[in-house]
């Protein structure tokens, strides 16, 4: 295929391999100030870049996202600094559609995009602001203020792509037969899926939806956060804004005096003592827990919210639920963190915008 956006599209990977190799130069460098500029621990970041960044697809792969993508005079990117490895994603998706594409960082986050930048050969330009015009497509990352904000702020003609908060949320059905070792792997798997980002990306799982007994709920709790504990001696939790520090300590008077809470490592497991309510804890590895007879309901009821699904022993539960709210990514436990760069996350509505 000669398509010169394939060319950078490889270049742009090949400089995210190098930033997730802790033995490149540029690897340490990135390590480094990443520590200073996220908030998180550096075996948070280790974790991130060692799982999280999306370096494997090749020239076919890449072929592949290129005949979906409609080729554009220009391109701009507009970043979020919640995921630091989330521009990786972001870039892409602007080089996809052209070889002009124009990123402007996040005052907050900018260090992978400038390192992008660097080792890719100026696959990509960064920019202070970003001057789009009709025919342009824009990307934009960040919250939902941020996203009307922008698109108010468009030339007329403007294609608009805007990516705005989300969350997972994990589902848990009681299987028939208790067994010890899937328990505790699926609590594990949650886990894991939890301390990425320290809880801050649109994947990272929230709430957990368990349908069970009181007494399979509070042992799954139990179970839960043991990993999160174990987990936390190899990979601590970073720091917490003040605000994102003041909504953790309100969260855990309430929960607490509602008696239903397992310390979880410096984060929480909360079992909420009324069934079939539901609640979005804080970031921070806190994760509330609802017992309810209709996983489904709940995820009808949030809606545009989720943007991921993470399953324990739910097997009918994406069919049933691509019938009710459309196409959505349902994954195991374990893997929530962890999408393809063939469009579940990135490309859910597709190449589609709104024309300004």
């Amino acid at each position: 295929m000669n398509d010169p956006r394939l060319e950078r599209l490889l270049a742009l990977r090949e400089a995210a391999r190098r930033i997730a190799s802790p033995d490149d130069p540029a690897g340490q460098r990135a390590r480094s100030e990443l520590a200073m500029s996220t908030g998180l621990s550096r075996e948070g970041i280790e974790l991130v870049l060692g799982e999280c960044l999306e370096v494997g697809p090749g020239r076919t792969a890449f072929a592949q996202l290129l005949r979906r993508a409609p080729p554009a005079r220009r391109a701009h990117v507009l970043l979020s600094a919640n995921v630091f490895s989330a521009a990786y994603r972001a870039i892409l998706l602007g080089l996809l559609q052209s070889t002009d594409v124009r990123v402007r960082a996040s005052r907050r986050e900018p260090v992978l995009p400038t390192l992008l930048a660097e080792l890719s050969g100026g696959a990509f330009t960064l920019v202070d602001a970003l001057s789009p015009e009709p025919g342009d497509h824009f990307w934009a990352y960040g919250t939902q203020a941020t996203l009307d904000t922008v698109r108010g702020s468009l030339p007329s003609g403007v294609h608009f792509h805007g990516h705005g908060p989300g969350m997972g949320v994990a589902v848990v059905v009681q299987p028939e037969r208790i067994e010890e070792r899937l328990l505790d792997a699926a609590a594990d798997a949650l886990a894991q899926d939890t301390i990425a980002f320290d809880q801050r990306g649109c994947l990272s799982p929230r709430m957990v939806l368990l349908s069970g007994s009181i007494e399979f709920a509070l042992d799954f709790c139990r179970r839960l956060a043991s990993a999160l504990t174990a987990w936390e001696q190899t990979v601590p939790r970073g720091s917490l804004d003040p605000s994102e520090a003041a909504d953790a300590r309100r969260y855990e008077d309430t929960m607490i005096h509602a008696g239903c809470a397992f310390p979880a490592g410096r984060g929480l497991v909360a079992l909420d003592p009324l069934p079939e309510r539901t609640l979005v804890p804080p970031v921070g590895r806190y994760l509330h827990v609802t017992r309810t007879d209709d996983p489904l309901a709940h995820i009808t009821e949030l809606g545009d919210k989720i943007t991921c699904v993470g399953l324990f022993n739910a097997p009918l539960l994406p069919a049933l639920a691509e019938q009710r709210i459309g196409a959505r990514r349902y994954v195991l436990l374990g893997h929530m963190q962890k999408p393809p760069l063939d469009g579940p996350v990135d490309l859910r509505a597709g190449f589609t915008a709104e024309v300004s």
